[in-house]
């Protein structure tokens, strides 16, 4: 009940309401990011929307930053042959970002699409790809937060669909443990923040560490519960001979889920 003098914003309701169904509506209508990998893509494709966040953990060489750099070539599939047409920010806190790497991927995807004739404006080479993938180089958490504060007026003249962070991990793991957790959910605020006013995924990769229970020894990835509670998705990667393993153990849209493919 009011009090005399006592004002209420009365649209506040009505402006912000919407059904579940028109929120499930938006993210179909926003598109999916895919890997146009087959067997992944069986994942994928029930988590890597826009305003959400998808953690890819697992040990060095399971297939992460691959994986990241393919999903910023794809992201850029426009829309009419079932793309989302935006454009990526790539975030670096290690060494992994490889410019050959990357241009050879693009080459590769882009000779898939050499005879779409679907539009005349379309072109998809290996130099457009580059260019619509734009990198940040960060030392530490701090400049990564500091980063995230001015990535505001960046986003207002691009259009950015995905950020990756490869990795999250590096810079954290340089904090006193006593500060980190005020990081980390500082980190997660701003991105989702940012995420769902400039509607864009957000990829962040994570390492795995060894956690002692007892006399058992885990391998798990870094950080815990903090991360865990703070992500939409959690994607496990391994490698075993020629082949990639992908294990969904947490998804908002889906249950949990394993694929074997090849990158």
């Amino acid at each position: 009940m009011e009090s005399a003098g006592t004002s209420y914003p009365r649209d506040k309701f009505s402006s912000g309401y919407k059904t579940a169904f028109s929120l499930y509506q938006e993210d179909i209508q926003n598109g999916t990011i895919l890997s146009y990998n087959e067997k992944l893509d069986e994942i994928l494709k029930n988590v890597m929307v826009t305003k959400s966040v998808v953690e890819l953990t697992g040990h060095s060489g399971s297939g992460k930053t691959q994986l990241c750099f393919q999903l910023c070539i794809s992201v850029q599939l426009p829309k009419f042959i079932g793309g989302v047409g935006g454009q990526s920010l790539y975030i670096s806190t290690n060494f992994n970002f490889s410019v050959e790497r990357l241009g050879e991927m693009a080459r590769n995807f882009a000779h898939l699409y050499d005879n779409i004739k679907g539009d005349n404006s379309f072109q998809f080479n290996e130099k457009i790809i580059l260019r619509n993938i734009h990198f940040v180089k960060i030392d530490s958490a701090i400049e990564l937060i500091g980063c995230l504060a001015q990535l505001g007026n960046f986003l207002s003249h691009k259009n950015i669909k995905l950020v990756v962070i490869d990795s999250i991990s590096n810079p954290l793991r340089k904090l006193e443990a006593t500060n980190r957790l005020n990081i980390i959910s500082k980190i997660f605020m701003e991105l989702k923040s940012l995420a769902d006013k400039h509607d864009f995924a957000i990829v962040i990769t994570n390492d795995m560490t060894t956690r002692v229970n007892g006399d058992i020894a885990l391998t798990v990835p870094s950080f815990g519960d903090s991360f865990y509670h703070l992500v939409n998705s959690r994607i496990i990667l391994s490698k075993s001979h020629t082949y990639f393993h992908a294990h969904l153990i947490k998804s908002s849209l889906m249950g949990p889920k394993e694929v074997y493919f090849q990158l």
